[in-house]
């Protein structure tokens, strides 16, 4: 078995999805966290001179997008055939859709447009976000279960990371029913709670 040492900062961020990943496979990993200082010293030696990086045995893997996806095909987390790996990859490109709305206030420097895009975001693209995984969520179970297949998959972990994130950062709208379902779901599967509860804070 390969030796995984994942390189972030100390938060959540990009690299919080991927770690979620590793505890739902039960695969120990190495959770390097760079404080600033140290990052600038070896940010040189790092693919892309950026974090998140993945290093396998002495391989390294850029890209936040990239890594997520090899942990997910590496540990059965994306699906068991093209049809549901492509039923991931759909809810992957709406949330990155969704994201590019929220990373948009994060970098905003004038406090009068960062209030406008906040507002924008808490009454019209957080419903919208929610309001299209709902639909996606129906068209599997009923939505009674997970978004893809049978089982907890990349999707299931992805969304319920972005909703943990922002939420911190945002006041969320009610859950539509069988997303707030999946989002419990979730953050009660027992490998992930576990983890939640020594993460805290």
């Amino acid at each position: 078995m390969p030796a995984y040492k994942l390189m972030y900062f100390d938060t959540k961020g990009r690299a919080e999805v991927i770690r979620l990943a590793f505890v739902v496979a039960g695969q120990s990993f190495e959770d390097k966290r760079f404080p600033m200082e140290e990052w600038q010293t070896v940010k040189p030696t790092m693919p892309q001179k950026q974090l998140p990086c993945l290093q396998v045995d002495g391989r390294l893997i850029p890209q936040s997008g990239a890594i997520m996806r090899y942990v997910a095909r590496e540990f059965g987390l994306y699906g068991d055939n093209n049809d549901e790996n492509t039923r991931v990859d759909v809810i992957i490109g709406t949330a990155e859709d969704f994201l590019k709305s929220a990373i948009a206030i994060h970098y905003e420097k004038d406090e009068t447009k960062k209030a406008e895009l906040k507002k924008d975001l808490e009454e019209n693209k957080l419903p919208q976000f929610f309001s299209l995984l709902e639909d996606i969520l129906k068209e599997n179970d009923d939505g009674d279960g997970f978004f893809v297949g049978k089982k907890i998959s990349l999707a299931d972990i992805l969304i319920y990371d972005i909703t943990d994130q922002v939420g911190a950062t945002a006041k969320l709208p009610a859950f539509p029913p069988k997303l707030g379902g999946l989002i419990d779901r979730v953050k009660n599967y027992p490998k992930i709670k576990e983890y939640l509860a020594k993460r805290g804070k």
